[in-house]
């Protein structure tokens, strides 16, 4: 999926937060272009970056620059609420 359509969806819906979850390494490296497009884009610091799947890590997402990494779905609905209330302050 490109970059503009996750950016064109998250300020559609005014979203907090955009999710990006690689199944494969092939996959994952598509993430950091999402990054980059947001960071470009009206919606750089406005809208966070979260990442999760199997071939990712958190060292993998300070490499790219996203905001968040969670390790599985559990976690990362918990740090969604975590920062959707955060942002609502």
């Amino acid at each position: 999926v490109p970059p503009a359509k996750y950016i064109e969806a998250a300020a559609k819906h005014n979203a907090d937060i955009i999710a990006c979850s690689a199944l494969l390494t092939t996959t994952m490296v598509h993430i950091k272009d999402v990054v980059k497009g947001v960071a470009e884009s009206p919606l750089a610091g406005k809208v966070k970056i979260m990442i999760g799947g199997a071939p990712v890590n958190d060292a993998f997402r300070e490499s790219i620059g996203a905001d968040y990494y969670t390790p599985d779905a559990s976690s990362a609905a918990e740090k969604a609420l975590e920062i959707c209330a955060a942002a609502r302050v």
